[in-house]
């Protein structure tokens, strides 16, 4: 099959649409998640006050904001693992096999970073606050850099 188009450009593609991919699966999750959790809290009763109320507001922006910026992150992951699967069966180099395990271990790293995983397992109150979405953007900018540098 013949390569056609700018490589760069591609990559910028591809790169785009996995970011795009993380946004809205986060998207979802959150939603879907957040129904889930609002209505066990407020079975409880424990949305019944408007001190709650603005905590559970605050709560599910961060909360959102940080179910993205991770399914972002799963995307990325996910890409450069494809790409350097692909690369790995071509070369068979160690130092590719070394790159997928270390992907591996970020790609658990990740999803046990999920919001929901930490709700669901009976967490009182997940922490969402800048303190911890800030190095999952970090990650991000990181994983954006490293995809940049894989596709060159």
């Amino acid at each position: 099959m013949k390569n056609s188009g700018n490589p760069k450009e591609k990559m910028l593609a591809v790169l785009l649409i996995l970011l795009i991919l993380g946004v809205v699966m986060g998207a979802i999750l959150s939603k879907a998640s957040l129904s889930y959790v609002e209505r066990q809290a407020r079975r409880q009763g424990r949305l019944d006050s408007s001190i709650a109320r603005g905590v559970w507001n605050a709560f599910v922006g961060m909360y959102t904001l940080g179910t993205i910026i991770i399914c972002m992150n799963l995307m990325l992951l996910l890409g450069l693992l494809g790409a350097y699967i692909q690369s790995y069966r071509r070369t068979k180099s160690s130092f590719l096999l070394g790159l997928i395990m270390f992907l591996g271990v970020l790609v658990a790293q990740s999803l046990l970073s999920l919001p929901i995983l930490h709700v669901s397992v009976g967490t009182v109150l997940y922490r969402s606050n800048i303190f911890t979405i800030l190095p999952n953007l970090f990650e991000t900018i990181a994983l954006i850099i490293l995809f940049y540098l894989s596709m060159e």
